[in-house]
């Protein structure tokens, strides 16, 4: 399931009813259970991408370092089969505040690419991957370029743009 579109954010993916009390065994991909208990409300979508409505979170826990979710009026085994292989998502609008320096990679596609020295447009950034190590942004042509600080020292969501400082050879090594 991809679960990354503009109108929702995926921040869990539900692996497989827990208990049997209704809770549900989880992929955390947001911040720990408090971001869920903080959130209050999410909305719920099957392993079929169909909408499963709007859930209250009863409580959110790690146990094993893996998140459990209970939601109200999900209370048996049976209650959270039907969530199985689905995801817990929020509205895009919903998002998580950053602190000033930081981004989301979903809102890098679409972003100029300029040489950080003589202002030339290099391309625009079609998909920002995560990747160990070092995440990455494709631009149209099928240039990577790392995003490491070193290589760009400014990258500017709101405004649409990322400066790079590109190594000799960097640009001709992966290009399309």
């Amino acid at each position: 399931m991809s679960g990354q579109n503009p109108e929702w954010v995926t921040l869990a993916e539900v692996s497989r009813p827990r208990g049997n009390r209704g809770e549900l065994l989880c992929v955390d991909l947001s911040k720990g259970p408090e971001r869920y208990l903080d959130l209050g409300t999410v909305w719920l979508f099957s392993a079929k991408e169909e909408e499963m409505g709007q859930h209250q979170v009863e409580e959110a826990w790690l146990h094993q370092d893996q998140l459990i979710l209970k939601f109200v009026g999900v209370d048996s085994i049976n209650d959270a089969e039907r969530f199985r292989g689905g995801e817990v998502r929020i509205p895009f609008a919903q998002r998580a505040p950053l602190a000033e320096g930081e981004y989301y990679l979903t809102d890098l596609p679409g972003c100029v690419v300029k040489d950080a020295t003589s202002g030339e447009q290099l391309g625009v950034v079609a998909a920002a991957l995560e990747m160990p190590g070092s995440n990455l942004i494709e631009l149209e042509n099928g240039v990577l370029i790392p995003l490491s600080r070193a290589i760009c020292p400014v990258i500017d969501p709101a405004n649409r743009e990322i400066r790079v400082n590109v190594p000799d050879g960097l640009l001709d090594l992966n290009r399309k």
